[in-house]
């Protein structure tokens, strides 16, 4: 399956593998349960959900020109993530991605299912990551230029 059906059906719009349904039906449960903790609510488990955090990762490889950006900003809009993403000038691609963690994991996670687990991809590295301040007034996530 190529990038584009793959996005495709994670946004609804059929097709796909059992292995892509099941991806977006993680999604789907994560985005859930941010909503849920925006309005105060716990899961049904009684899990603690953690407060927002924001991640600033470092990613290397294969990241530019393969829709590595594009593929990130769905998988956060997808999970209502807040943040940004851009390209850098030597070859690696920076982020900071918000949310709980739950959220920022699934943002991570798929993003590794994809280019690290297809063998026609080139695949990621995480060269960075560290926690930093969460921001204020950002509503979505989006690519930075």
């Amino acid at each position: 399956m190529g990038l584009l059906s793959f996005m495709r059906e994670l946004a609804g719009g059929g097709g796909g593998t059992s292995e892509d349904k099941l991806m977006k039906q993680e999604l789907e449960q994560v985005r859930a349960m941010a909503e849920a903790a925006e309005r105060g609510e716990q899961p049904s488990d009684g899990s603690p959900l953690g407060p927002k955090i924001r991640r600033r990762y470092r990613f290397t490889g294969s990241v530019q020109g393969v829709g590595f950006r594009w593929t990130a900003t769905n998988l956060a809009n997808s999970v209502g993530a807040t943040g940004w993403i851009r390209n850098e000038a030597d070859g690696s691609v920076t982020a900071e991605i918000q949310g709980i963690r739950e959220q920022v994991d699934a943002v991570i996670d798929g993003l590794d299912r994809y280019y690290n687990g297809r063998r026609f991809m080139g695949g990621f590295r995480i060269e960075e990551a560290r926690d930093i301040v969460t921001a204020t007034d950002e509503y979505d996530f989006k690519p930075v230029y």
